[in-house]
Order: C-alpha cells, then structure tokens, then sequence
C-alpha cells in the first residue's frame, strides 16, 4: 500500500508538470474566471498544476513517513502518519467539493450571460491582454467565432472604439487557416476578405459559436480532475485502514509480548521456589554447623598385625 501510495505522489507531480508545461490548456483555462476578477492573477489551471505538484510531493514524502512508522513501530509515529494522510484526504475531498460547485465550472455563467458580456467588454482592451489571447485560441483551436455567434462582435468595445482593422466585423482567429500554419497569435487567413462578409461562409469562417464546444472542453477537464481526486482518495483510504490495522495488530503484539514475558516469569519463580526458601540456611557449609556426637564412633581393638608396639591398646 505504501509503495502504491508513493507511485501515485510520482503521477501526481508528473501530472502537474506536464499541465505546468501546457500553456495552451492553462491560457484557455483563463475563460473560466471573469476577466475583471483580482483574486486570481493567473489562470486557474496554473493553481491547479501548482496543487497537484505539491499534493504530489506530499504524498511522496507520507510514503516516506509510512515506510518509517512500519519500521518503528510506534504509537506516536503511526498517529503522526494516520493524521497527515486524514488531512490530505480532507483536503482533497474539499478541492473535489468546490470544483463540483464552483459556477464557472458549469459552462462560464453561460445562463447569465457572463460570457457574451465579457467578450463584448473585455477584448482588445490593453490591459487585458490574457483575455484576448485566451479568446483568440478559443476561436482558433475549437473552430468557433464568438460565444454564441459572431454578432456578439457587433455591439462590442472592440468594434465600437475600432480597436481592431478597419472594415473588420471579427478578428482574424474566426477566418479559416491553412492546416499547415494554424495560430491564434498570428492568424493567417485562407482568404482574408471573404471572411469579413456579412454573411458568413463556413469554408472561410467559422460560423458556430465557442460557447458549447468550451462547456464540453471544460466538462472533460473537469471529469478528468474529479476521476483523478476519487482515485487518489480510495488509495488514501486504503492507507487510513491499513494505519488502523497496523495499529491493531502493534498493540496484540504488545500483548502477546507482555503475556509470554509474564509466562517466563511465573516459570522461573516456580523453579526456584525451594532455592529462595533455603537460601538462609546455606549461607555457611553444612558442616561448619553439624556436631558429631561422641558415641559415634565405637571402641575398637587395634589390629596388632599393624600395630606392633601397642597391640590391645583400646581406641
């Protein structure tokens, strides 16, 4: 579980490295806030690449822990490591809570009319230059001319203050390119002037709006995320349960441990029972304390084949 634990930390942080490094996906990403937002200064799937990079590391390093607790086992080591994996657990689950909710994350306010609004307001203007580009990549990658078509352009500051060409009804991202030189910063038209006509030509403009391809784009990521987020979790709850178990079975252990040293000391004590009684009395020899008696040994008659000067003397 543990090795499981740390693998999923590696995808974790090769994940948001590799979303770091994909700045179409995180320039898009800058629709999904409203341009005139000072909370978030950069687009909201650069945050989430930082998020993963560091959940990623996290939990590598609570891999580390885990494989350290196992081979201390401890108390206070496990109720460390228990707590740190229910805390990104926690916060994992709430990242998951507020993606689902987050409004912006439901197809750009399209029932309010949030979108249509900041493209009439916001593009073109200098100081919102992301925005701009993030609207020329949309209309470039997705195929689409404005949010809901290309008339949302005709009531916009953009061409209201001519911030654009002259005799320009939309940018240039809405002109059809050539396949082999496709960019939304420097668009090159298959035919320029046939796609500033009133009425639009699907073969030199693209004619549906960005609004429903951008909802599907920002559904996907975001199913995406929320798959990745129940994952991680369900491994996270594997690890809280084998916390647990570890737990359970460091504390029989114990008990087993301590029953078998109580065993062992019952055992000795049973053995020696006689030796600790008897122990005052064998602090001296047994014969330093035990007196003969005088009758015990019997007058004899020395044997005069041994004894020749004194043969009848009596002993």
């Amino acid at each position: 579980m543990l090795l499981l634990l740390q693998a999923c930390g590696f995808v974790e942080v090769i994940c948001g490295f590799l979303l770091l490094c994909d700045s179409k996906r995180i320039l898009l990403s800058r629709l999904l806030a409203a341009p005139d937002e000072d909370l978030l200064t950069h687009p909201p799937f650069y945050y989430l690449s930082l998020a993963l990079l560091a959940a990623g590391l996290a939990m590598c390093a609570t891999g580390a822990l885990g494989c350290w607790a196992t081979y201390m086992p401890s108390y206070t080591v496990l109720s460390i490591y228990f707590l740190v994996v229910l805390a990104m657990l926690l916060c994992e689950c709430a990242g998951g809570v507020i993606a689902a909710v987050w409004p912006r994350c439901l197809g750009l306010q399209s029932s309010r009319g949030g979108a249509v609004g900041a493209l009439q307001t916001y593009y073109a203007l200098p100081d919102f230059e992301h925005f701009t580009a993030a609207v020329d990549l949309a209309q470039t990658e997705l195929q689409c001319c404005g949010m809901t078509d290309a008339r949302n352009y005709d009531m916009s500051i953009w061409q209201l203050r001519r911030l654009g060409p002259r005799g320009m009804s939309v940018p240039l991202s809405c002109c059809v390119q050539y396949e082999d030189n496709v960019s939304y910063l420097n668009p090159a038209p298959v035919n320029a002037s046939r796609c500033q006509e009133v009425q639009p030509n699907a073969d030199f403009r693209y004619v549906p709006g960005c609004l429903g391809p951008l909802e599907e784009w920002y559904q996907q990521q975001y199913l995406i995320l929320l798959l990745g987020l129940f994952v991680v979790a369900v491994f996270k709850l594997g690890v809280l349960l084998s916390t647990v178990f570890s737990c359970i079975r460091l504390r029989r252990r114990r008990q087993i441990l301590q029953a078998f040293s109580m065993r062992s000391l019952d055992n000795n004590t049973n053995e020696n029972i006689y030796e600790c009684k008897l122990s005052p009395v064998h602090e001296e020899p047994i014969t330093a304390k035990y007196i003969q008696p005088n009758n015990f040994y019997s007058p004899r008659i020395r044997n005069p084949r041994i004894f020749h000067n004194k043969p009848n003397e009596v002993v």
